[in-house]
């Protein structure tokens, strides 16, 4: 084979491989869920007693395919739902701040709530931006110490053996009327531990989890 020939066979079949690369990843779907939760020991050195604080957090970052969705029909009540597990959100772009013209292509809600001392707490954001190819998808939310959203995986684990932790992990992304759903396995640990102060033992535990992979479009 000639040089000019095999450098032009090589330079076409780049050209194909990157095409369909490029292929794969306007069609691609991806979701990482990663959590955290860590219990504290507050204690009052006056009358010497203890109690138990837990701060925790969760994070849902997603990737999906914008490819046969007309963005410019987005409006201010195209609804937008996101549920992990016992984890739901619901809104309309709109609630987002979104509005015409459909050049804008992101929608961020905030979301507070009164906790159990009377004070109004925010503890979930999530973050839409959208382009003719793809929507990107970050929700983050506080799980203690208010108790405003309850830990999606951690909380089965908090006072449990510490040891490996391994379970499914559903999730389902929904936009108008386009779904996509995963089904992952989130892997991670949980430590506890027995913390003596004045006298009593308290049970705190440590727990991290991550999961991460691909979905597919729902019929």
């Amino acid at each position: 084979m000639k040089k000019n020939v095999l450098i032009g066979f090589i330079t076409g079949f780049f050209i194909a491989l990157i095409a369909a690369s490029n292929s794969y990843a306007a069609d691609s779907y991806s979701l990482t869920f990663t959590e955290t939760y860590a219990d504290k020991l507050v204690c009052n050195s006056k009358d010497k007693s203890c109690d138990i604080m837990g701060t925790g957090k969760f994070t849902i970052s997603a990737s999906i395919s914008m490819k046969g969705i007309d963005i410019t029909k987005f409006d201010s009540d195209t609804p937008f739902s996101i549920a992990v597990e016992s984890f739901a959100f619901e809104r309309t772009l709109g609630e987002g701040g979104f509005a015409y013209p459909y050049k804008k292509t992101k929608a961020n809600f905030v979301v507070s709530e009164v906790d159990i001392d009377g004070i109004s707490r925010k503890y979930l954001t999530v973050a839409l931006s959208w382009s003719k190819t793809k929507m990107t998808v970050k929700a983050t939310c506080i799980t203690a110490p208010w108790d405003i959203e309850w830990p999606i995986i951690a909380g089965n684990y908090i006072g449990e053996p510490s040891g490996k932790i391994s379970e499914p992990l559903s999730a389902v992304i929904n936009l108008e009327d386009f779904s996509v759903g995963f089904d992952l396995t989130v892997n991670g640990s949980v430590k506890t531990k027995t913390v003596v102060k004045y006298g009593d033992g308290y049970e705190t535990s440590s727990i991290s989890v991550k999961s991460s992979g691909s979905g597919l479009v729902l019929e």
